[in-house]
């Protein structure tokens, strides 16, 4: 642009204030046209919600699971009655499972198997049949001891699959007693014996 073209552009004021004047023109379709007018409104509110959520500081900053941090449970067989009591609510967080016979301790993923949780119906139940069958279903989790001789060869294969899957997970803490059936009685931590010597060293009778 040589110099003349210059002083020309900075004479006429419509050069000058190009913008403006189109800023002006673009305000004034918005305000005298309602689609316009909401349109704008609607752009606004998601510039705002998009802002928002981006500030916004997350609620749970660890994506880890905040799992029940309990000391281990010594070995102890139950009933299906006392089973129950192992539901992660009456029981300080213990969540006790069983599945074929033998019960697990599964409260270190009290966010699976808690209240709540995407499997809550194990919470203090023998969970064999509905493994069995693949299926959440409440009415295959028996408030009585389930002797499981109906299960077809297949769910039985199944079951089993699920308990290897289990035990390589979580602690067996003991047994599903039958109806009848007397529990055994496990060596505590402090008598547990390796050999001919308990944990102190010292040489059994």
């Amino acid at each position: 642009m040589d110099s003349k073209t210059k002083e020309s552009a900075q004479a006429d004021p419509s050069v000058l204030s190009k913008s403006a004047v189109l800023l002006q023109r673009l305000l004034n379709d918005i305000w005298t046209s309602p689609i316009n007018l909401v349109l704008t409104a609607l752009i606004l509110c998601l510039l705002v919600k998009l802002l928002l959520v981006k500030r916004k500081p997350s609620s749970n900053p660890s994506k880890k699971h905040v799992l029940a941090q309990l000391p281990k449970m010594p070995k102890v067989d139950l009933t299906i009655q006392q089973l129950r009591g192992y539901n992660g609510i009456e029981s300080n967080g213990r969540i006790l499972t069983a599945i074929y016979g033998d019960i697990f301790d599964v409260s270190k993923r009290s966010d699976l198997y808690g209240l709540g949780g995407s499997y809550s119906l194990f919470a203090g139940r023998d969970a064999t049949r509905a493994l069995s069958k693949m299926q959440l279903d409440p009415s295959l989790f028996s408030n009585e001891y389930d002797d499981l001789l109906d299960l077809t060869d297949k769910e039985r294969a199944t079951a089993r699959s699920w308990h290897e899957d289990f035990r390589e997970k979580y602690d067996i803490v003991g047994r599903l007693l039958k109806p009848g059936e007397k529990p055994s009685i496990y060596p505590s931590e402090e008598t547990v014996v390796d050999g001919d010597y308990d944990l102190n060293n010292k040489k059994r009778e």
